[in-house]
């Protein structure tokens, strides 16, 4: 079942053709870069604030936005709102190690998908098919 849900995480990251990660954890956004390209998913940028999510947005016009909530210099939660000013329908998956229920109920309300961090891709998967 796992190969199943991990094909279709695929199929569905195929359809999109650039992604940019941001996250203040530098391993975080090495995994999750490697992962994409290791399965031809262009990488298109990579960062570490808010700030630099909203410039590499702009810049790069991303099909997808894999971004942390915790940041510093413009956190998750500022990206999200002036990425979703510059493009409403941009898709965004936020990240992060905040399991509190606030958290979660701000990003249903902005419909943007959450994973929890520690994260295993099966997680990635059923979040983005949810």
């Amino acid at each position: 079942m796992e190969n199943i849900k991990a094909l279709l995480f695929l199929l569905y990251l195929e359809m999109a053709k650039s992604v940019i990660v941001i996250d203040d954890d530098e391993d975080t956004v090495r995994l999750f870069s490697e992962f994409l390209e290791e399965n031809d998913i262009k990488v298109i940028g990579n960062g570490f604030d808010g700030v630099t999510a909203v410039k590499l947005f702009k810049e790069t016009k991303p099909d997808v936005v894999l971004i942390d909530l915790n940041m510093p210099n413009g956190n998750g939660f500022y990206a999200i709102k002036k990425i979703q000013g510059i493009d409403p329908k941009a898709k965004i998956i936020a990240i992060t190690a905040d399991g509190s229920y606030s958290i979660e109920e701000k990003l249903e309300k902005l419909q943007i998908p959450l994973i929890h961090k520690p994260f295993k891709m099966d997680q990635v998967i059923s979040i983005i098919h949810s």
